[in-house]
């Protein structure tokens, strides 16, 4: 009975990361970094529930080869299951901050921390502080068992310190993301280690990668694959938002247009006109906080949304002087230029979003044809 319970948790364990691995690998529009890290958390996850299993199916049986086995696999598995709780907890970082900087000096002491902790692992087949195997083959948590266990299982409130220090940085779907991918996880640690209910550590965590792999399809199906700034879908969502609102608030809504974008991709190409959308996108995210909403538009024109409260025209300057600051590099064959149109637009207001938004339009179009203006008379200095 215990050996079919584990068998069917392994089979669906097995079954979900698969299903996950398969799908993941045909997404190439995703974050080469972010796919990196996922797959090194699916893999290691993997191999953790297949010798988990084959350390519970051969558990028991007589012989040598079996004694030697069980040593062999559970300390493969040890291994494997930090690897996967620590490359979760910096995929979790990523997907948090994304930061690749950040994340590969975190990487950096976690390769460190696993390869002694491999090394305890390899020194225990002599001393058995952390588990032995019995005279009938069945595994024996050592003296150190529970140390092992807290070096397993600190990373989640190691990630839970994280987000406390660092909550005004999230985003609140980040923040209920992080935390269910760690009750999830820790409800199988617990049954598991503390209650003994049997193996449903990985079924648990299976589960939590599920979710985070949905979640991952969501954001990037609203994400522009180019500049990595949110699509016309996530911006027709925001909308539809902002007009279904009860309450009033007060969300100052720009409109971006890049001037002379069409004379960079005849004269330039297109590779340069995507590098000049990549580079405006940049700066724009790099002027933004965290919890403001910028989206592509279409084409070269962009959408910016900050509550009211914020100084929409320090914010412009801001993206202006990066800009400038840009173009007096001369690291580009081309000049970046933008024009914009912004106002005030207040929920359940009984203003239409889309008048609204034709109303913006209509100012960026006119700012647009004043710099065109001061263009034609030999300014080159105009902003």
């Amino acid at each position: 009975m215990t050996g079919s319970i584990y068998l069917n948790t392994t089979l669906c364990s097995c079954f979900t990361i698969f299903i996950i691995l398969s799908d993941y690998r045909r997404k190439y529009n995703t974050d080469i970094f972010q796919r990196k890290l996922f797959f090194a958390v699916l893999i290691a996850a993997s191999f953790a529930v297949v010798t988990d299993f084959i350390s519970r199916l051969i558990g028991g049986t007589p012989g040598v080869w079996t004694r030697n086995s069980m040593y062999f696999v559970i300390s493969l598995y040890l291994v494997a299951q930090n690897c996967a709780y620590y490359f979760a907890a910096a995929f979790i970082d990523y997907f948090a901050y994304t930061n690749t900087v950040r994340v590969k000096k975190m990487l950096r002491v976690i390769s460190v921390f696993l390869i002694v902790y491999a090394v305890s692992v390899i020194v225990n087949l002599f001393f058995g502080y952390y588990f032995t195997i019995s005279p009938d083959n069945y595994y024996s948590p050592g003296k150190l068992h529970i140390i092992r266990l807290i070096v397993s299982y600190s990373v989640m409130p190691l990630i839970l310190i994280d987000i406390l220090l660092s909550i005004k940085h999230f985003r609140r779907s980040q923040i209920i993301l992080i935390i269910f991918f760690m009750l999830i996880t820790a409800t199988g640690a617990v049954l598991d280690v503390i209650l003994g209910f049997g193996n449903l550590v990985w079924p648990c965590f299976s589960a939590a990668l599920l979710y985070l792999y949905f979640f991952i399809v969501q954001i990037d199906s609203k994400l522009d694959s180019l500049t990595g700034l949110g699509n016309r879908y996530s911006f027709n969502e925001f909308i539809i938002k902002l007009s279904r609102q009860n309450t009033k608030e007060d969300y100052s809504i720009v409109m971006i247009d890049m001037d002379r974008f069409k004379q960079i991709n005849d004269v330039l190409g297109h590779l340069e006109g995507d590098n000049a959308l990549r580079d405006v996108a940049t700066i724009i995210k790099s002027c933004i906080r965290h919890s403001d909403f910028a989206a592509r538009y279409g084409g070269d024109e962009f959408v910016l949304a900050v509550r009211a409260e914020y100084d929409i025209k320090r914010l412009m300057d801001r993206i202006q002087n990066a800009i400038d600051t840009q173009n007096e590099k001369n690291t580009r064959p081309y000049k970046l230029y933008m024009s914009y149109g912004y106002d005030v637009f207040t929920t359940n207001s009984g203003q239409s979003i889309h008048e609204f938004m034709n109303h913006i339009d209509k100012l960026m179009y006119r700012h647009k044809g004043e710099r065109r203006r001061i263009f034609e008379k030999g300014e080159t200095n105009v902003r």
